[in-house]
């Protein structure tokens, strides 16, 4: 009896269509600089949404300036801390309250109420308990992706087809065993998920932190140009603080490829 090969065809947009919506998508935002250029150099404007000149000229004196740098680091470091922080923390929690039907059902309305509660207004609290300076932001990013990686990576398990979970345990798998083989790679996909988009916020909280409590990092930057009214100043900064995201994002991005395969479905 002969075997018969069925070639599955993909289908890839072609290198010409590529390169045309690459073109459109530059052609839209050199249109939006200019525009914005344009209106800028109206009197009075620039001091209302500055310029693209301004706001790279403002880059670019800070290319050179080593205080700069040093608050980039600090918003990073705060981001790193806080993100390493919160998602070990939300999987240690997991660990203990999921396994367990009772505690789950005990623990879901606390973990309903915490989550509508607003994260930007506990910033000020954490500003009084902890000061001004990384612990607060540490405190804020934690608060803000505790619950984020905590909910994302429940649902996934919820979302599991016990089949899998009694076949392996037919098989004698027993806690980590069963972890291993079933639950973590079910739900390696809402894990990755979780990871960039808690990296994201964890670099907009640090700086919306730090912005508050105007204290060192990039957030202090959003804060002096309120303050003194500089748009430049300040549209820079959300620059610096969206390559920083779009960097943590890339990196989660990669590691997610390359453990793609490592998937139950």
């Amino acid at each position: 009896m002969g075997t018969e090969t069925r070639a599955i065809a993909v289908e890839v947009p072609p290198r010409s269509a590529v390169g045309k919506i690459v073109g459109i998508q530059f052609a839209i935002g050199a249109a939006f600089v200019l525009i914005w250029q344009l209106i800028g150099e109206v009197p009075g404007v620039a001091t209302l949404i500055g310029t693209p000149l301004g706001t790279l000229a403002q880059l670019g004196e800070w290319v050179f300036d080593p205080e700069f740098w040093g608050n980039v680091a600090t918003t990073v470091m705060n981001a790193f801390v806080g993100f390493l922080i919160g998602v070990i923390g939300a999987c240690v929690f997991l660990a203990l309250t999921y396994p367990i039907r009772l505690v789950r059902r005990f623990v879901s309305p606390f973990l309903a109420v915490l989550n509508a509660v607003p994260r930007v207004a506990l910033a000020p609290l954490f500003i009084v308990w902890f000061g001004i300076g990384s612990g607060s932001s540490i405190a804020f990013v934690v608060a803000m992706i505790f619950l984020m990686i905590y909910i994302n990576i429940f649902t996934g398990l919820s979302t599991i087809d016990q089949v899998y979970v009694h076949n392996a345990q037919m098989l004698g798998a027993r806690g980590w065993q069963l972890a291993q083989s079933v639950y973590i790679p079910a739900v390696g996909t809402w894990i990755m998920s979780s990871l960039r988009l808690a990296a994201i916020w964890s670099v907009l909280g640090a700086a919306v932190a730090e912005y508050l409590a105007g204290s060192r990092g990039l957030g202090g930057y959003l804060a002096r140009g309120g303050v003194l009214g500089e748009p430049d100043m300040l549209i820079a900064a959300a620059i610096v603080i969206a390559i920083i995201s779009l960097i943590a994002d890339a990196l989660l991005s990669r590691l997610e490829k390359r453990y793609a395969r490592w998937r139950l479905f």
